[in-house]
């Protein structure tokens, strides 16, 4: 089965070159221009969209940032989240098993205390297993742009942003009327089907798209090989509306996000601690659904002043389910439930003083709401379980920019927060960036940074009050949030006008009152504790080669280094060497697109705990993928797409419990068909082949006056 997978892909491959071969070559794309607005311009790969919800420039930037623009994702033939995601310098994604659809968190510089948010709102789960970003309900066909900001970033964007924010940005409408669809299909029953629509008329932009997708799963054990309790499907819908007001200087949006999926829960959640062996019951199974709601309006008064208001309401819910006597568990009567929602107000205004300086001042409003309840036979007696809470924080900021004189940059502010659970806590950060042309080398540029910054994360609803006791969680109400202390430096150093990057940077963040999952002393269950003091520090390299539009190679290594200051041990899921590399190449642009990528990390801790069996083995996946196009006809473009996942058919061990080890799923495929309809690019591979010709028939008439001359 793998030979042939592996067969079948290099196939299609050889295909895809054969069909792109016979194409003729022409000269560099000419690409239609863009309209430009206030609130309307397209994400360009130097800019910053998230810090400040302003408009910064990337090459300016006192902050370390990875970015991915709608290219780059499409590029990639829309992989998972997770996968961009681990593209990004000190970025390591782990799940609790090892397939698609099981909870996955973002790890950065060694810790999950990141901040995720979609076009400005909170998007981790109030009922969420922690305030850590899960990635598996995000679809990236419906994404423009991903920022992921590294370090503290507990003034500009609040909460939750210890080790730094991850930022997401709807697809909008823009130009013509385009549609796209596309259908694919691959190994382990994976099926994906997509639709959407988009395009503006008058002062009105709308995108709209559905996509139901629906996999296997395909996670290994090491003592039951392959699950065939593992399989996942999700329903997602998006919309993205926006309307322009007072000629163009206000807009008013409303982004609707769905998300509705169920999994099956696969190996590992039996009952161990009562005697009942670790099975594969296949009536266990997780449902979850999501609903974001986003309204937004903004407004540019003037040259000197504009600011924002954003209302967002974020509910999910999480049913997870074990009711069937079998044979796999006799006492199988347990389920439990997790309702809850987080409603988000934010305002934001932004004075330009000078043309250097600028000051904004903005207010956050927080309110989450959990409902947790679970029921259960426990096989000596029926337990149940019913609880409420909810917290309201309110926050305050300010933050200043400075430009002297397009050299120096210097970003500077403080946070106030009060939440009626956790107390106040103030919050400050401070920036720098130095950029100077490199000495006596033309093209190059050498840009110095450094930031400060302090931060607080709140415990999640989860954390303090989960109760599964079949499954071995208990409660603790008593938790404390945890508060950071961290700062980096780095250096950014650039060739040839930018087509050839380093950078390189140290961090250090230290904590007080660390959350971790660790087991109860004297007993078999395992709750949320504080860590009195934890350490994070290490340092991380990226370089980027681009030439041109054809080629774009990047790589990164983070070293990360942990301790908890208590037993000396090292934090969990948090390894210390990361290293990726992607490959991009377009040899015949709009035509014909490549890609390689591979991420990999040394070996790592799995829970808190002085355990010696708690230590897994680094992983190594790598992935292959194409694309071409097949025709086009009157702005009708088809194209042909395949990808190639854990190429070199690795045991990636994810998790452990005890001697059984959790694999992700072996080598496979997936191929399919992409269609799209835009006049804007038929237009413009109708201007390629009006130049192509003019440039064939000029090169014809030179010939012949050769031949005359002759």
């Amino acid at each position: 089965m793998k030979k042939t997978a592996l067969l079948t892909a290099i196939l299609f491959f050889l295909v895809c070159e054969g069909v792109c071969a016979i194409e003729e070559l022409y000269d560099e794309p000419i690409y239609p221009q863009v309209q430009e607005g206030r609130f309307s311009a397209q994400v360009k790969r130097n800019q910053i969209n998230t810090l400040d919800n302003y408009i910064d420039s990337l090459e300016n930037s006192s902050i370390s940032i990875d970015k991915f623009t709608r290219e780059d994702i499409q590029r990639q033939n829309n992989p998972n989240l997770s996968d961009i995601l681990q593209q990004a310098t000190g970025v390591v994604v782990n799940t609790n098993s090892g397939s698609e659809g099981n909870v996955s968190s973002v790890r950065m510089r060694g810790t999950d205390r990141v901040r995720m948010t979609i076009d400005g709102i909170r998007a981790d789960r109030t009922t969420g297993i922690g305030y850590v970003p899960e990635t598996q309900f995000i679809n990236t066909d419906d994404l423009e742009l991903i920022e992921v900001i590294k370090g503290p970033q507990g003034n500009v964007l609040g909460t939750n942003a210890l080790g730094g924010a991850i930022n997401m940005q709807t697809r909008r409408g823009r130009g013509p009327f385009k549609f796209e669809l596309g259908s694919d299909i691959g190994q382990l029953s994976t099926f994906k089907e997509r639709a959407a629509i988009m395009g503006e008329y008058k002062n009105l932009d709308y995108y709209f798209s559905t996509t139901y997708y629906k996999t296997a799963g395909g996670m290994r054990t090491s003592d039951l090989g392959t699950l065939r309790n593992d399989a996942y499907r999700n329903l997602f819908l998006v919309s993205n509306v926006g309307y322009k007001l007072l000629d163009g200087k206000a807009e008013l949006r409303n982004i609707f996000r769905f998300s509705n999926a169920k999994k099956g829960l696969g190996y590992g959640y039996g009952d161990l601690w009562r005697g009942i062996p670790v099975y594969n019951d296949p009536n266990n199974y997780v449902k979850n659904m999501d609903i974001m709601e986003n309204v937004s309006f903004k407004h540019a008064v003037n040259e000197r002043y504009d600011y924002s208001m954003r209302f967002g309401l974020y509910q999910s819910s999480n049913y997870n389910y074990d009711m069937v006597p079998d044979n796999f568990d006799p006492y199988a009567w347990d389920w439990a439930k997790y309702k809850g929602n987080r409603i988000n107000f934010i305002t934001q205004h932004n004075f330009k003083l000078a043309d250097w300086n600028r000051l904004s001042v903005g207010y956050n409003l927080e309110r989450e709401y959990a409902h947790f309840s679970s029921q259960g036979d426990m096989g000596w007696g029926y337990n149940s379980y019913d609880l409420k809470s909810s917290t309201l924080q309110n926050d305050l900021y300010v933050n200043d920019s400075i430009n002297i004189k397009d050299k120096l940059f210097i970003r500077g502010g403080v946070r106030y927060i009060h939440n009626n659970v956790y107390g106040d806590y103030i919050t400050p950060n401070g920036s720098v960036a130095l950029v100077l042309p490199t000495f006596k080398l033309s093209g190059a540029k050498t840009k110095f940074r450094g930031s400060w910054g302090q931060g607080v994360n709140n415990p999640s609803l989860y954390q303090r009050f989960v109760n599964i006791p079949s499954w071995g969680y208990i409660p603790n109400p008593e938790l404390n949030a945890e508060v950071l202390t961290g700062w980096d430096a780095g250096v950014e150093q650039s060739f040839f006008d930018g087509k050839v990057k380093f950078d390189f940077g140290f961090f250090n963040s230290s904590y007080k009152d660390y959350i971790v999952n660790a087991q109860v002393a004297n007993s078999w269950d395992y709750q949320y504790q504080n860590i009195d003091n934890a350490k994070i520090f290490g340092y991380e390299s990226k370089l980027t080669v681009a030439p041109n539009d054809y080629v774009k190679l990047v790589l990164n290594y983070t070293y990360t280094d942990s301790e908890d200051k208590a037993t000396g041990l090292e934090l969990p899921q948090a390894p210390n060497n990361t290293y990726g590399a992607m490959l991009y190449l377009t040899p015949l642009k709009e035509r014909w697109d490549l890609y390689a990528g591979v991420v990999a990390t040394s070996s790592r801790r799995v829970t808190a705990g002085d355990d010696p069996d708690n230590r897994v083995d680094g992983v190594l996946d790598a992935r292959l993928g194409t694309k071409v196009r097949l025709f086009s006809i009157k702005g009708v473009h088809v194209y042909l797409r395949g990808d190639i996942f854990n190429l070199f058919d690795q045991d990636n061990c994810v998790y452990r419990q005890g001697n059984v080890f959790y694999y992700s799923p072996a080598i496979r495929s997936r191929f399919g068909i992409f269609v799209e309809y835009d006049t804007e690019k038929q237009k413009m591979l109708d201007e390629q082949k009006l130049v192509r010709s003019k440039l064939k028939e000029e090169k014809k008439m030179q010939k012949n006056e050769k031949i005359k001359n002759l």
